[in-house]
């Protein structure tokens, strides 16, 4: 519209002797109405229109630009009687048919646009925009006709050939003719490299026949043109995440970030991405930089998560408390606000939070039952009765609420007949589970049915071989059974798995005041050994450090551990390329690869590495637990066991090894810290030799265990 009124002015010299050659009045209004319209005053401007029009009522010229400004400015119905008027003063005139045409193609009355077009080939034949005004309107209704039309507007227009090409790949994908429309897609982007809508589609459309790695193509084809597209480089970051071309996904990403940072798509799909890898706290930095965090309620407990997942609860449960100020009526924001709360032990916010979820939502399952549960941890057990009881009158096979309600009685010698029908509906209702079934044992032992909780504990045990509760209640039930020396094994057991109850260290000491110093060195190296697993395999990669005669030395390597004789340490240079090795292959065969250390002497260096690597092979293997001939020796720090061949110093709770030592090869010890739960169990990942003058320590960044299943 802009371009075409910087020469209205020239147009209107040369036309106004003959198009206003019966009203100077009439040119100047159609003066005032260009005017008007170069400044973009539209309805002012037809107005002027109507007024020239009103003076000179038989100029095509001025219903012909009256018609065109209306149209332009949506005014189609004052568009239309323009046109009309224009195609009753000239009747043979093919540019008022296809002014007409355009007019009722913007109407919807595409029957009728479609005859003036075609009227005005009539009058125009080979008029370049009324085929391609055809091949576009009949797309849908008269493929083959549309196709023809643009065919003819190619023959008549090979200069713009793109466009219409683009316009029969479509007819041709609505047809269902896909391998047609991929090569009319390819002759457009042929024709005209720039033409964008071409590219887009041919990259949809092979999206459309599952063919990922080709629309990729396209789509990085577009961003060459459009390097800065943030969302098509998150787009196709998206598709390439999801076809698991994850690097190429991050690369994307990145460059959408560095364009546009707070970008809410680039931040989402990079905490995404940072999530998959467990960087909790650089997935939370991309949701902290999303322009849409202050807006979106979804956003903050997405970044409270990533805040928790990164053991960062104080900082979760802030982000929660800011948006619950924002978002008060958001009942998913107070729900997870209130478990925070709970899990920072701040129970009475924690109880006000839950019960604002239930005033805006009086059915919510979930905060009904953890203000139950957070009564529990109050002691209030009315108010976990009152809860737990509203519930089950509206769920009535709630299996967890059945059983929490019923074991919080039992565990308080309560109600016992009503404690067990709820656990016994709640086993009943899923039987494969084993809390519910160890629910129940406790239930059983508190009425005094010993004997069946007993059994009831044994099928539980089987289906949580790593729950430290149901080995507390275990050792519960075999000691006031007589079985002491069974309970101290499940007391213990319970202690490895991480219980901390101030009550179970008093029931270990009592069995074990029952004991001489050699039953209770012999049980602690079973507990030992048990404890710990048999080692099928071990190793990992990692860092050694030593020091022999007073120097240093620093590796990274890979210790590897096959059972029952094979140790190897591979230590690597850069680009992890391998240096040197030192193994056993079998019992006794040794092989090292020369080592020099400047300053020490060669083979003593090679001596202290064998007996480390023997040493430490000896505990992997687990034959240092065997002996038979053991004592406790209770210190003032830490009480340890001593064997003929070595020392074993426990931790302080006694159920972690802290140390072993050789007593009659010249002294050397293993320490082990920096336990790490693998399997149900508790492994060292640091293992560090040292003797007289030598000390060589593995720090392993994450070991590999595979136990055997005979122990």
């Amino acid at each position: 519209m802009n371009r075409t009124m910087k020469f209205a002015v020239l147009s209107l010299l040369l036309l106004a002797p003959t198009v206003f050659a019966q009203s100077k009045a009439s040119y100047r209004h159609y003066l005032k109405a260009v005017l008007l319209s170069n400044r973009g005053q539209y309805a002012e401007a037809l107005r002027a229109y109507e007024s020239a029009i009103s003076l000179d009522s038989e100029s095509t010229f001025l219903y012909k630009n009256a018609a065109e400004l209306a149209l332009e400015v949506g005014q189609v119905d004052k568009a239309l009687a323009f046109s009309e008027r224009f195609v009753e003063l000239s009747p043979k005139n093919g540019d008022a048919f296809f002014l007409m045409g355009n007019v009722r193609w913007a109407r919807g009355e595409l029957e009728a646009a479609q005859e003036a077009f075609e009227k005005t080939l009539e009058f125009k034949p080979g008029h370049e925009e009324s085929l391609f005004a055809l091949g576009n309107l009949l797309g849908a209704q008269s493929p083959e006709r549309a196709k023809k039309y643009l065919a003819d507007y190619l023959t008549a227009n090979p200069r713009d050939a793109s466009e219409a090409l683009y316009q029969i790949a479509l007819i041709e994908q609505k047809e269902g003719r896909s391998d047609e429309a991929i090569v009319r897609y390819k002759e457009s982007i042929a024709a005209d490299g720039d033409n964008m809508q071409a590219r887009y589609s041919l990259a949809q459309l092979y999206e459309l026949r599952s063919d990922t790695g080709a629309a990729l193509a396209e789509y990085h084809g577009i961003l060459e043109r459009d390097p800065r597209n943030v969302v098509l480089l998150n787009y196709v970051g998206e598709i390439s995440f999801m076809s698991g071309r994850d690097a190429r996904a991050r690369q994307l990403f990145d460059r959408a970030k560095a364009i546009m940072p707070t970008h809410p798509a680039t931040c989402l799909w990079l905490a995404l991405i940072a999530e998959q890898e467990e960087k909790y706290l650089e997935a939370a930095k991309q949701i902290r930089d999303s322009a849409a965090l202050a807006q979106d309620a979804g956003l903050n407990l997405r970044l409270s998560y990533y805040l928790t997942q990164a053991n960062k609860l104080s900082e979760a449960v802030s982000v929660l408390e800011k948006a619950f100020q924002r978002w008060s009526e958001n009942e998913d924001i107070a729900y997870f606000l209130g478990l925070g709360y709970d899990d920072l032990q701040k129970y009475g916010k924690a109880v006000k939070m839950m019960t604002h979820v239930l005033k805006l939502s009086p059915e919510h399952r979930d905060a009904r039952f953890q203000l139950g549960a957070i009564y529990e941890k109050l002691g209030d057990i009315a108010k976990v009765e009152l809860h737990f009881k509203k519930l089950i009158e509206r769920h009535q096979n709630d299996a967890s609420a059945l059983n929490y309600l019923g074991y919080s009685l039992a565990d308080r010698d309560l109600k016992l007949d009503e404690a067990e029908k709820y656990v016994r509906r709640a086993v009943e209702l899923q039987p494969e589970k084993g809390a519910y079934i160890d629910s129940l044992a406790w239930v059983l032992f508190k009425r005094g049915k010993t004997k069946q909780s007993l059994e009831m504990l044994e099928k539980a045990i089987v289906m949580l071989p790593n729950d430290e509760t149901v080995w507390e209640h275990l050792g519960d039930v075999r000691n006031k059974l007589g079985k002491s020396d069974a309970a101290w094994d499940a007391w213990k057991r319970a202690q490895v798995l991480g219980l901390r109850k101030k009550s179970l260290p008093e029931k270990v000491s009592r069995v074990e005041s029952d004991w001489d110093s050699r039953k209770l060195g012999r049980r602690y190296l079973e507990f030992l050994e048990t404890s710990r697993g048999r080692f099928e395999s071990f190793g990992g990669a990692c860092e050694i450090v030593g020091k022999v005669g007073g120097k240093e030395f620093k590796f990274s390597g890979i210790l590897h551990f096959r059972a029952p004789w094979e140790l190897s340490i591979d230590v690597l240079g850069p680009m992890f390329t391998p240096l040197f090795r030192m193994a056993f292959s079998d019992e006794e065969a040794f092989e090292m690869d020369p080592l020099q250390i400047e300053g020490v002497d060669n083979e003593l260096l090679q001596e202290r590495i064998y007996e480390s690597l023997l040493f430490l092979r000896a505990y992997l293997e687990g034959g240092v637990f065997k002996e038979t001939a053991a004592e406790f020796r209770k210190g003032w720090r830490r009480s340890r066991v001593d064997t003929p061949a070595y020392s074993f110093l426990l931790d302080k709770p006694k159920v972690r090894l802290e140390s072993m030592k050789e007593v009659a090869k010249g002294g050397l010890s293993l320490d082990f810290s920096e336990y790490r739960p693998r399997g149900g169990r508790w492994v060292p990942s640091r293992l560090t030799l040292s003797g007289r003058g030598f000390s060589l320590d593995f720090k392993l960044s994450s070991p590999t265990v595979r136990f055997s299943s005979e122990l």
